[in-house]
């Protein structure tokens, strides 16, 4: 059997599709580049907003005539979609394993590397209750995998040549809760692990993470561990806070950004905002602006709300398209003025950082120890620590000079 496997979506879809393909290759078929020479076409699919719902019917429309099956969480989510097509009814290895007749080890992480990067899945789905998000209805409750069995990917993906390890999940602030652990445990224990990398943290939700704080403050003084935290506040307004499930306010968010900026000098934020959630109002959207100017995240993603089926805030009463465009745009601007004085602000600076993947011609993207991106005019080998002058600053990025 030869196999094509087409990814999209997150981090957690990529260790899926490494889960795939192991279970391919231990059955003694092979995976190919090219899906003109498969034999079956596996498209692990994303189902986050409407948006992308509608792009992987497009995708999978493109291999009319082979054999396909459609895996991920539009599968899982959304199966009335997909009405004549062969798709795995839950996300992960298992199930595409099923569809294709082989076995599937599910007591090994697979090893999944980008470049000198390894991503290791730590649990599965969420312990929220968000009132928008279909991710969770794809990928249940939390299953938190064995702490053995991390430690044993760490170990593995170290030996390949990790100089960086991605922690992901859909909320790695909850992982262990199911099993008698918490996140900082398990990351001491990875800390403690031989070997010469970096950590990355995925995403932490506020609510996950709230009761651990000064454990996490700890961890994240760790040279091992990138002084970056991914936590998601998703709007300013305490009502539509509410409104979207999410048990916090604004002002309990900024106590937490405060709490890990006083313990953990020069940590770098990341954040989601959703703008034009049903019933936002022009207050709220203020609200949501304050919030960004005073916590100022330098990594920001920002959504447009898109109802999605089977979640009660598909029910409530949309905003208008056109209002939610001119809200993401003022709220990208404003985010653009916050990273770029930051940016600004570092030249002239000495740093460390880890060269972590190619960039464009002629260049190569490093990290210093707080996550921020630094472009390098100058060829170097993925996973080089290098000390670098910033000479030059963008929007969202600065430009570092190697001192011989």
């Amino acid at each position: 059997m030869k196999a094509y496997i087409e990814t999209y979506g997150c981090t957690a879809n990529m260790v899926d599709s490494s889960g795939i393909c192991d279970a391919i290759l231990r059955s003694g078929g092979s995976v190919v580049d090219d899906p003109g020479e498969a034999d079956v076409i596996i498209i692990n699919t994303c189902a986050v907003t409407q948006h992308t719902s509608r792009s992987m019917l497009k995708a999978i429309s493109k291999y009319n005539g082979k054999r396909v099956i459609v895996a991920g969480c539009m599968a899982s989510a959304q199966p009335e979609m997909l009405t004549g097509l062969e798709f795995a009814k839950k996300p992960g290895a298992d199930h595409v394993a099923k569809l294709l007749g082989i076995a599937h080890d599910p007591n090994e992480i697979p090893l999944t590397m980008t470049g000198k990067t390894a991503i290791i899945s730590i649990s599965e789905g969420c312990m929220g209750n968000c009132s928008y998000c279909i991710v969770r209805i794809a990928r249940g409750k939390l299953r938190s995998e064995r702490p053995e069995k991390i430690l044993d990917a760490v170990k593995r993906s170290v030996a390949a040549g990790a100089t960086e390890l991605y922690i992901t999940s859909q909320d790695v602030g909850t992982y262990g809760m199911d099993i008698g652990i918490r996140l900082h445990e398990l990351l001491r224990e990875i800390i403690g692990m031989p070997g010469d990398f970096k950590i990355r943290l995925g995403m932490m939700n506020p609510f996950s993470i709230a009761d651990i704080i000064p454990e996490m403050i700890d961890v994240f003084n760790h040279p091992k561990v990138y002084k970056f935290a991914h936590i998601p506040v998703q709007s300013g307004s305490d009502r539509i806070l509410g409104l979207m499930g999410r048990p916090y306010t604004a002002a309990e968010y900024r106590g937490m950004v405060e709490e890990l900026r006083g313990g953990v000098p020069g940590i770098t934020f990341s954040t989601d905002y959703i703008v034009g959630f049903p019933t936002e109002t022009d207050d709220d959207f203020e609200r949501t602006k304050d919030n960004l100017r005073v916590c100022r995240p330098l990594k920001v993603n920002i959504t447009r709300y898109s109802p999605r089926p089977g979640t009660p805030a598909a029910m409530m009463p949309d905003v208008l398209e056109r209002i939610k465009k001119e809200r993401s745009r003022a709220l990208t601007a404003l985010h653009h003025e916050v990273t770029s004085s930051f940016m600004r602000s570092c030249v002239g600076e000495h740093k460390g950082v880890l060269v972590t993947e190619p960039g464009k011609a002629g260049t190569v993207v490093a990290r210093d120890s707080s996550y921020n991106m630094v472009v390098i005019g100058e060829l170097l080998p993925q996973g080089k620590y290098v000390d670098v002058e910033i000479i030059d600053a963008r929007t969202t990025y600065m430009v570092g000079k190697v001192i011989r």
